[in-house]
């Protein structure tokens, strides 16, 4: 009795109802509105219902480009970011083109962001909860492990791993 309880309780708490309106502000303006306002979306491209995409306007997919669940693609307001075609991006992974700056004399919620732009190649595949920083260009045909943290580019068809990535063979 006292679960039910409990449970009824939690159905009728501001809580819950303040979190759902949260969560359904954030699934239409960072899932539904950016897929429809993408910098642009190929053919047969997949954005799975829990990805986050901000400022949509700059980012730009590839044709049959699939992005899985968790995924964030966060584009800077004057930075872009760009993904080849057959591109796979694992679940859980981040990818941004927007950074804190990390000035000593000002607080790092006020300092300037520091915008560099992402490219990712074709044929790219990204595993399970990879991060991608400002200013990387993944060539086409790489891969890269899941766990990795890319920091600086990585060249065509290579295999990446580690934090940082780095590139310990090639694709055969």
């Amino acid at each position: 009795m006292d679960k039910i309880i409990k449970y009824i309780s939690i159905l009728f708490s501001k809580e819950l109802w303040f979190q759902l309106k949260q969560i359904i502000a954030m699934f239409c303006s960072h899932n539904v509105w950016a897929i429809k306002n993408l910098g642009q979306k190929g053919k047969d491209t997949i954005v799975r219902p829990s990805a986050s995409l901000a400022n949509p306007e700059n980012i730009y997919l590839g044709n049959r480009v699939h992005i899985q669940r968790n995924v964030y693609v966060w584009a800077g307001k004057q930075s872009s970011i760009k993904i080849g075609d057959n591109t796979i991006i694992g679940p859980g992974s981040f990818i941004t083109s927007d950074n804190h700056g990390t000035k000593k004399n000002e607080l790092i919620r006020d300092q300037e962001g520091i915008e560099k732009d992402v490219i990712i190649g074709s044929d790219v595949w990204l595993g399970a909860y990879v991060i991608i920083l400002p200013g990387v260009t993944i060539g086409n045909g790489a891969v890269i492990a899941a766990g990795s943290v890319v920091t600086k580019d990585i060249p065509e068809y290579h295999i990446c791993v580690g934090v940082p990535a780095k590139p310990i063979r090639t694709r055969e």
